[in-house]
């Protein structure tokens, strides 16, 4: 025999159940559960629909009944409200976001030229800026100047033309000394070869034409670019005038060693307490695209001058992120970027510098990696960190004031592509673009901006 028992509970545990009836055959009849009705002193109970177990043959059969409000059924065929949202305008941009660390900025090593013996170095953490001493040569101090081009030779005779001894002019006059009138870019001026110096080059010259001559009665004399008729990369006219009188014209960017600059430089010279020679040498200054801080030390105090000396940094934050090499290559100088701070603040950047040396990461890796630089719009925003681990976010595609919506909206439709349900029930096909935060880009006829469509979230 199949026992079929319906139960109900009332809210709040209160049921009423009759006794079991006595069948008069010794076996008892359960009663039917029955629900009290709501009324006064008891709670309704709403619900949204009925299950209605049945047990048929074995088979569980369920049925959802829905229910509308106040607990009358609803109309057939009724759904939920869905969500919809405005289609917008605006701009789009991807990005990809990189680990990065903060600090100074990739190290630069400082080497030292000439003879001599180190005897002072700059204290690591040590900001240097225009005049001050960096390190210190026989006891001589050696300054930093500011420029893009190291000076690479003497700088003894007059008139001398070059971007190396415009660096010596504009640090000068920073300093406050009065280097005079400089010779405008077209002009020509006449350079002096000192008598030593001419009497090398006679020398020069004349052992290169003895050198040819014996070249020729061997058969040996080569052809222009080189060999023993002229030597490869050594020019023949530097000495066109008599007299060891160059004539040299002054180009954009060119100084000119004039005689109120040698002036200026002896002047400069007697206040470091230096002989007033009016001569620079390599060795006597060094040369950064601004100030500097010392990171750390690479020779010390009673080693030769020659060599590495000290590894320095700009002073201004940066944030170093070593990137992909086929990454890079979407990446330039001046991008736009966003730094992830750890307190979970966020700070503008640009890229000041990107890599041309490919290193291989450590502990290996599938490609080889470039140093990408970022430097920070306001330097306020890390004032309180040194060195810290951070997120640097690249946009690498941007689109400027295009139709988007929340991806959620987007309908995968049977025929291929995707759709947008307009809050009127009619499903559009579009074409999407640039995906980017939860966004994405949609052209489609009957799309317009402020179009409401179907959202499922």
């Amino acid at each position: 025999m199949i026992r079929s028992t319906a139960r109900a509970t009332a809210s709040a545990g209160h049921a009423v159940t009759d006794p079991p009836e006595d069948r008069g055959d010794g076996t008892e009849q359960e009663p039917a559960a029955t629900v009290p009705a709501a009324g006064p002193g008891r709670r309704r109970v709403r619900s949204i629909g009925v299950v209605i177990a049945l047990t048929l043959a074995g088979v569980a059969v369920v049925v959802a009944v829905p229910w509308g409000e106040g607990g009358r059924p609803a109309p057939a065929g009724t759904e939920p409200k869905a969500s919809t949202v405005k289609v917008v305008r605006t701009d789009l941009s991807d990005s990809r976001a990189l680990e990065g660390t903060l600090g100074y900025g990739t190290p630069q090593t400082v080497k030292g030229t000439g003879s001599g013996m180190v005897t002072w170095l700059a204290p690591v953490g040590t900001k240097v800026s225009r005049g001050k001493a960096l390190y210190r040569v026989d006891d001589t101090a050696v300054p930093v100047f500011y420029g893009s081009v190291p000076v690479y030779r003497n700088l003894t005779a007059r008139n001398t033309v070059g971007r190396d001894v415009r660096v010596i002019v504009d640090n000068l006059r920073a300093l406050g000394y009065d280097t005079g009138a400089q010779p405008s870019p077209g002009e020509v001026v006449s350079v002096t070869v000192p008598a030593d110096a001419t009497a090398s080059q006679e020398s020069e010259q004349k052992s290169e034409q003895e050198d040819e001559q014996e070249g020729e009665q061997e058969g040996e004399t080569e052809g222009p670019g080189g060999g023993a008729g002229t030597p490869a990369g050594k020019g023949t006219g530097s000495a066109e005038s008599a007299g060891g009188v160059t004539r040299v014209r002054v180009g954009s960017g060119d100084g000119v060693y004039t005689d109120a600059l040698v002036n200026a430089v002896e002047r400069w010279q007697a206040d470091r307490g230096v002989p007033s020679t009016g001569v620079i040498e390599p060795g006597d200054v060094v040369v950064f695209s601004g100030a500097v801080r010392v990171e750390g030390a690479s020779a010390q105090v009673g080693d030769p001058v020659a060599g590495a000396l000290l590894r320095v940094t700009p002073t201004a934050k940066a944030v170093t992120v070593q990137m992909d090499v086929s990454e890079a290559g979407s990446v330039k100088r001046g991008d736009p970027v966003t730094v992830r701070l750890p307190a979970g603040t966020s700070a503008a950047g640009k890229v000041t510098g990107v890599g041309t040396d490919a290193e291989q990461p450590e502990g290996g890796g599938p490609e080889s990696k470039v140093t990408v630089t970022v430097s920070f719009v306001d330097q306020r925003t890390v004032r309180k960190l040194d060195s810290a681990p951070v997120q640097v976010e690249f946009v690498s595609e941007t689109r400027d004031g295009v139709l988007a919506v929340p991806v959620t909206a987007l309908l995968a439709l049977r025929e291929g592509g995707y759709g947008l349900r307009r809050a009127d029930g009619e499903t559009v096909a579009v074409k999407t673009g640039l995906f980017a935060k939860g966004m994405v880009e949609i052209t489609g006829t009957g799309i317009t901006e402020g179009t409401r469509v179907v959202t499922s979230s």
